[in-house]
Parts: structure tokens; sequence; C-alpha cells
């Protein structure tokens, strides 16, 4: 995720919201692994308050 390289987990944070947020009805096995990957990613900011609500938003797919 371009926007956690560029340490930005803010921003990524709310990138990332927004792309649960809208695959959240989705069935599908690519998106989950996706979802996994992109909040793994944000992991090691958890010290910003937006990552830190996200995964406790999402905790199953991270």
């Amino acid at each position: 995720m371009a926007l956690a390289d560029a340490n930005e987990p803010e921003e990524a944070a709310r990138t990332a919201s927004r792309m649960l947020d809208l695959s959240a009805d989705l069935t599908s096995d690519r998106t989950t692994q996706r979802a996994r990957v992109v909040l793994a990613r944000l992991k090691p900011y958890t010290d910003a308050p937006q990552v830190r609500e996200l995964l406790t938003r999402y905790p199953m797919s991270a």
C-alpha cells in the first residue's frame, strides 16, 4: 500500500476504510485476501488513531 510506504498511515487508514466499507457486502476470496494484506500492512502504525480505529472495526480481516 503506497500510502503506508510513504509514511502516511492516517491517509492509508482512510483509504483502506473506504475500500473495506465498499467491499463489505462482497463474498470474494480475492477481496478478503487483499483486505488482510492491507490491514496487516497497517499494523505497524497502531500509534495513529485512524489506524487503531480501522483495525478495531475490521479485526477478523487483520
